[in-house]
């Protein structure tokens, strides 16, 4: 009998992580409680590192007829319109969270998981691991059994973390004026705003921003947004003919490092794992190689794993990026950082991306 694993969130690390375990006979059940396609709070960059797993999967190809876009440049923006554009190390892509994390599911159909959805995991147990899981549409319940669940829910692990007091916020927009090759990212005070293209003529602004700041426009997301584009002359001229083509959407923006306590039987991949600051594209990328790290670990000891050796490659993977990125974060978000920070960004390139994973 093949091994069961269970995995609870079909996003891209839970989509990866069933791929690569179907492949190798596992018997693999995803559980999302959302219908795809489905538009997400992200800003839709995809890393070399996320591409890099897409290619050993052999789905880089599959995901190229999507038509994402080849970032090749970053362009750091202060206040004051003052600009540096860098050259990426590595191609990224500007694809939209609807169309990739479909994509990804269908693989792992196509690789023989079992998909249920939409249902939602409602109460994991251990010893002996046992999960909980209502079906959305009739509202019954019923239970599950494997000897792994993999938990690819993105919202931060078992002990849920202190809450970071920002919110991420997007929307995507058409006749944006910026380069369709470049990540824009614009410095304001106490927050920041990415903008990238995406498939389609589109594009993904996506922003992160305190809590308190969006509480005083009464959750008006537009009103938000016009007081935004006049704290940055950059931004504010590349979308003076912008249109939204699509719901604002928000979400909490927890920010937190590798947890130690996994309960037995039970491992988090992606964002249930870490989250880092977004500034530096490397989330989804970070989530696909934890969940094809995890599997390959689970195939190569038929699931007698060492959860202190898993810990230890995630603490790997992510902690310096999370550091990078918390930092520069912190410099984008303060008006004299910033300017300092666009004005030697180019001498520093080198090492800033180096440390952020590109």
């Amino acid at each position: 009998m093949a091994d069961e694993v269970t995995i609870i969130g079909a996003g891209p690390a839970g989509s990866v992580a069933a791929v690569v375990l179907a492949r190798r006979g596992w018997d693999v059940t995803l559980i999302e409680q959302h219908r795809f396609p489905r538009d997400k709070v992200c800003g839709e960059c995809l890393s070399a590192t996320g591409i890099e797993v897409l290619a050993r999967l052999g789905l880089r190809e599959t995901l190229r007829t999507l038509r994402p876009v080849e970032l090749r440049r970053s362009c750091l923006v202060a206040g004051d319109g003052r600009e540096t554009t860098l050259k990426l190390p590595r191609i990224m892509w500007g694809l939209s969270r609807a169309a990739m994390d479909d994509a990804l599911l269908r693989a792992a159909v196509d690789a023989g998981a079992r998909v249920i959805q939409p249902a939602r995991c409602e109460r994991i147990e251990t010893s002996p691991t046992r999960i909980a899981v209502r079906d959305l549409v009739s509202n019954e319940l019923s239970n599950i059994s494997p000897a792994v669940v993999l938990l690819a829910d993105g919202k931060g692990a078992f002990d849920r973390p202190r809450p970071s007091g920002d919110l991420g916020v997007k929307a995507h927009f058409t006749a944006v004026q910026d380069e369709r090759d470049c990540i824009s990212l614009f410095a304001l005070s106490g927050h920041y705003v990415g903008l990238a293209p995406i498939e389609d003529g589109r594009w993904n602004l996506a922003m992160s921003v305190p809590a308190a700041k969006v509480k005083r426009f009464g959750g008006d997301l537009d009103r938000l947004f016009e007081q935004i584009l006049r704290e940055n002359a950059g931004l504010r001229q590349r979308m003076r003919h912008a249109r939204r083509c699509g719901d604002w959407l928000a979400a909490p923006l927890p920010r937190f490092a590798v947890r130690r306590n996994w309960p037995d039987g039970v491992i988090p991949l992606g964002n249930a794992a870490a989250a880092l600051e977004p500034i530096g594209g490397e989330g989804i990328g970070l989530a696909m190689r934890s969940a094809e790290m995890v599997a390959e670990e689970l195939i190569a000891t038929s699931g007698h794993y060492d959860a202190s050796k898993l810990q230890r490659r995630m603490r790997h993977l992510w902690d310096v990026r999370r550091l990078a990125c918390r930092a520069g974060g912190l410099m984008l978000s303060r008006p004299r950082a910033a300017r300092w920070m666009a004005s030697l960004a180019r001498p520093l390139a080198p090492v800033a991306l180096k440390l952020v994973g590109k």
